[in-house]
């Protein structure tokens, strides 16, 4: 019982002194993903006097082991206890970008591009005789929004040789942003991933738009066959985010179009949404507070510098709710693109929805 006694008192006398003196704290997932954030750190200081000296931030892509910046403070003093670091101090550092691509589109954007980092901050003290002290901390960086495809939607069977392939770009995005865009035949037993790698059907790159018609120098897509596809954002050659692989199948057998069923949610409600999926008709419930005969309304191809389309339908209204449907089908919208609705209600503000065109069957 004396020999525990001891070893238990010991360990109280030992264990305090191995707690570091001075300690950095930073959140990288939150403020790693800019340089200015990599400023929002805070120092504890547990010497119980001032220290003088400067801070150096280093970050590194760990997977590549490429260097991206070294941030190097001017030398300020550091009060006893738990203190933020001064945002004025910060920003008159040296700011050292490396030479690569990680570094560039960070040194351009101001903002760091997602990957694995490890973010180093070390005091370095300027009595040259006193201990410097670091701490780091990993991370892995990823796009607020990740890239996502539109159309055709993952399992959707369309009707089309050349389809219009859309999708969403990451968020955040650059104008200097490309996209590559995969596709091939799915194959029974061959995993789809090693498919697109090795053997796609169709591979375009360098592409500068979020959405493309299927090219006509590429023989038809295949009646009865499903294919796969993918689209990969990067930039500087750097991948800034990679979609879901989706699959579709070319079918023109089925029956002929069915009109979809879903609820009328009233217009003012659709705004505060995400865009809008409009399968083959827009509808929607709508008040009308006066004896207005007619919708006033107009549509727009947002991708075409919102062009006002022609041959809009006429929507006739009765005074009160009105459960209005809108047929899309005869207007030459094609999937996948955006549009937006802008209706006139009378001696009220006009009311905008963008939407996204779908031409497909529900399944019962």
């Amino acid at each position: 019982m004396k020999l525990i006694y001891l070893i238990i008192t010991g360990l109280f006398f030992v264990c305090p002194g191995t707690y570091a003196q001075f300690v950095f704290f930073f959140q990288p997932e939150i403020y790693g993903r800019t340089v200015d954030g990599l400023g929002s750190f805070q120092v504890q200081n547990l010497t119980g006097a001032a220290l003088r000296g400067q801070v150096v931030i280093t970050v590194q892509e760990t997977v590549s082991k490429t260097p991206v910046v070294t941030i190097t403070t001017p030398v300020t003093n550091i009060q006893p206890g738990t203190v933020s670091f001064p945002r004025n101090v910060f920003s008159g550092s040296l700011f050292k970008f490396s030479s690569n691509a990680y570094a560039n589109i960070t040194n351009q954007t101001k903002k760091i591009p997602p990957g694995q980092y490890a973010f180093c901050y070390q005091f370095i003290n300027a009595d040259k005789g006193s201990d410097d002290y670091e701490n780091c901390f990993d991370a892995e960086i990823q796009p607020l929004v990740p890239l996502a495809l539109i159309y055709p939607a993952d399992g959707d069977k369309i009707c089309q040789k050349r389809p219009v392939l859309s999708w969403q770009p990451p968020i955040p995005f650059s104008s200097s942003m490309r996209f590559r865009l995969l596709l091939t035949e799915k194959r029974e037993g061959e995993g789809v991933e090693n498919l697109l790698v090795n053997a796609p059907l169709l591979l375009l790159d360098n592409i500068t738009t979020t959405s493309i018609n299927y090219p006509s120098g590429h023989p038809d897509l295949k009646e009865g066959k499903t294919y796969v596809w993918q689209v990969i954002a990067y930039q500087s050659n750097v991948v800034m985010s990679r979609s879901e692989i989706w699959e579709f199948t070319v079918q023109c057998t089925e029956p002929g179009k069915q009109m979809p069923t879903d609820s009328y949610r009233e217009l003012k409600l659709l705004v505060n949404g995400n865009y809008y999926i409009a399968n083959r008709a827009l509808k929607f419930s709508f008040r009308n507070n006066y004896s207005i005969k007619r919708l006033s309304y107009a549509i727009y191809d947002i991708g075409k510098g919102m062009k006002k389309l022609k041959d809009c339908p006429e929507v006739l209204l009765t005074q009160g709710l009105n459960k209005v449907d809108i047929d899309l089908t005869e207007m030459e919208l094609e999937p996948g693109k955006q549009y937006l609705l802008k209706v006139h209600p009378f001696n009220e503000p006009n009311i905008e929805v963008r939407f996204i065109y779908q031409d497909k069957d529900i399944e019962p």
